[in-house]
């Protein structure tokens, strides 16, 4: 007979008892375990934390009593559920946009984490076409998109909320973003309809100002950005890497030659020359003069012209032609004035002033060129922002002119204001932001339970395996059974055999 064929056991209260009392330490060892090691781990977890403030929304309705006895109660419309997700989605989507993000970036100079700035210089691997700034903006958006939220919190209130590992940054994430959102939305809210009996001829005269205002900030604006517009040669991104070339090309020189000046100034100082002074005669000073002339003409140039042009390379010849003239009378100088030393201390005197100027000079044109790089860059970046002013003005225009002509017709009055009324929308901080004293995530005792539970899972899944598996005898029933004989008698066990 085969004592360990499987057979079908049942199990009573008393034998799951059993079971926990002489295997409770293959439930209590995982708990333990797991409970201290999901409760250890959460201290290596990095701490995130979240600020948020609450932003009071009032729609004013800024409509003259003649309006209000015409319109009545059918004006307004309880907004539904439906309505009231679209338009929480609306301001997600519009708080998480670019407009807003990229102000955001500025305002709190995030762009100058050193972690993104590594992170997108190793995308750039992959992605040669695009800057590294471009990818460290686009990194900065994606992650601050999954941290910022917005919910709401009563009829007219929104939470705006933010995560971080920094709690003081996770508190000016979401104070920037309220005064962003202020400003651009009252940036571009209507005046308020002024209530008196002469409404239609005081809103037409009204529009009518609001207009040419519009059209003269237009015109401005346009002025401004024609101003601002590079050529698109000049403004290309090869030119403007020909005159980063330049820029570093000019600073490696003088790199090179202050340790040229040093190596110089030693050898001097050896033979006591170090002191040595050169009078500027002058002729001299009349050929640092032009130098520093063509310098200023160069860098002035660069917003003008291709740094590849041929006015550009007219002048960095005549500039290298002045230095050729420059070193030649610095070395009569030195003869001249040092007449009475020998020729290979007035050599080293001669390549010293050579030098010594050359370095000046270089400083000064690379001065130049990044000032005037600077400049040309700034103008760069403005552009994005003025197009964007000058496309909301041609807009605020077209409606301004738009309301105009409706407000010469009496029959629209009622339809244009109730349009203006809808759009009118104030928002005010009620509940600011403020520095979150723990963070939110890990939550330790939460881990800890969860530890507990998993410890508490594996530990009776491994009895439970242990307990099928094991084909011994546990009852006096199952070895009757198996053998199919009585058993007579029963050994107990002996737990410890006392020694008298």
């Amino acid at each position: 007979m085969n004592l360990n064929s499987p057979k079908n056991k049942s199990f009573d209260v008393k034998d799951i008892m059993a079971i926990l009392v002489r295997q409770k330490w293959l439930i209590i060892i995982p708990v333990i375990i797991c409970s201290i090691v999901a409760y250890g781990g959460s201290y290596y977890l990095q701490p995130k934390y979240s600020a948020s403030l609450i932003i009071w929304i009032d729609k004013p309705v800024s409509v003259s009593r003649e309006l209000m006895s015409i319109i009545g109660s059918e004006g307004y419309r309880r907004e539904s559920g439906e309505d009231r997700r679209r338009r929480l989605q609306a301001l997600q989507n519009e708080i998480t946009s670019q407009t807003y993000i990229y102000q955001l970036i500025r305002d709190l100079n995030l762009d100058n984490n050193p972690d993104i700035t590594r992170q997108a210089a190793k995308m750039r691997e992959t992605n040669p076409e695009f800057s590294v700034e471009e990818l460290k903006y686009n990194l900065l958006l994606d992650q601050l998109r999954d941290q910022i939220a917005v919910a709401y919190v009563g009829a007219n209130q929104i939470r705006l909320g933010a995560e971080s590992t920094d709690p003081i940054l996770a508190r000016d994430i979401v104070s920037q973003l309220a005064e962003i959102m202020e400003a651009e939305k009252t940036k571009y809210e209507m005046e308020k309809i002024l209530d008196n009996q002469n409404f239609a001829d005081l809103q037409l005269q009204k529009t009518e100002h609001f207009y040419q205002q519009e059209i003269d900030s237009l015109t401005r604006a346009q002025a401004r950005l024609s101003e601002f517009r590079l050529p698109e040669i000049i403004s290309s991104e090869a030119n403007r890497r020909e005159i980063r070339l330049d820029i570093d090309r000019t600073q490696g020189e003088i790199k090179d030659s202050r340790s040229r000046q040093e190596n110089l100034r030693t050898e001097l100082a050896e033979l006591d020359l170090d002191r040595s002074r050169l009078k500027f005669t002058d002729s001299l000073v009349r050929l640092r003069t032009d130098i520093d002339g063509e310098m200023v003409n160069l860098a002035d140039l660069m917003e003008r012209y291709p740094w590849t042009a041929e006015n550009v390379i007219n002048i960095n010849i005549r500039l290298n032609d002045y230095m050729k003239t420059l070193n030649s009378e610095i070395a009569d100088l030195v003869d001249k004035q040092f007449s009475s030393y020998p020729s290979e201390q007035r050599q080293l005197l001669i390549d010293f002033f050579v030098i010594q100027e050359g370095v000046d000079i270089l400083g000064s044109k690379q001065n130049q060129l990044q000032l005037s790089y600077n400049r040309m860059l700034e103008r760069i970046n403005q552009l994005p922002r003025l197009e964007a002013e000058l496309a909301e003005l041609e807009r605020r225009v077209e409606a301004a002119r738009r309301y105009r002509d409706a407000f010469k017709s009496e029959e629209t009055t009622v339809e244009i204001l109730s349009e203006q009324a809808k759009e009118r929308t104030k928002y005010k901080v009620i509940e600011p932001a403020r520095v979150p004293l723990a963070p939110f995530w890990p939550d330790r005792r939460r881990i800890g339970i969860l530890g507990f539970v998993l410890g508490l899972v594996l530990g009776g899944v491994t009895m439970l395996l242990r307990e099928i598996l094991d084909s011994s005898f546990k009852r006096v029933d199952d070895v009757e059974e198996a053998l199919g004989l009585p058993v007579i008698a029963v050994i107990p066990k002996i737990e410890k055999l006392k020694i008298r």
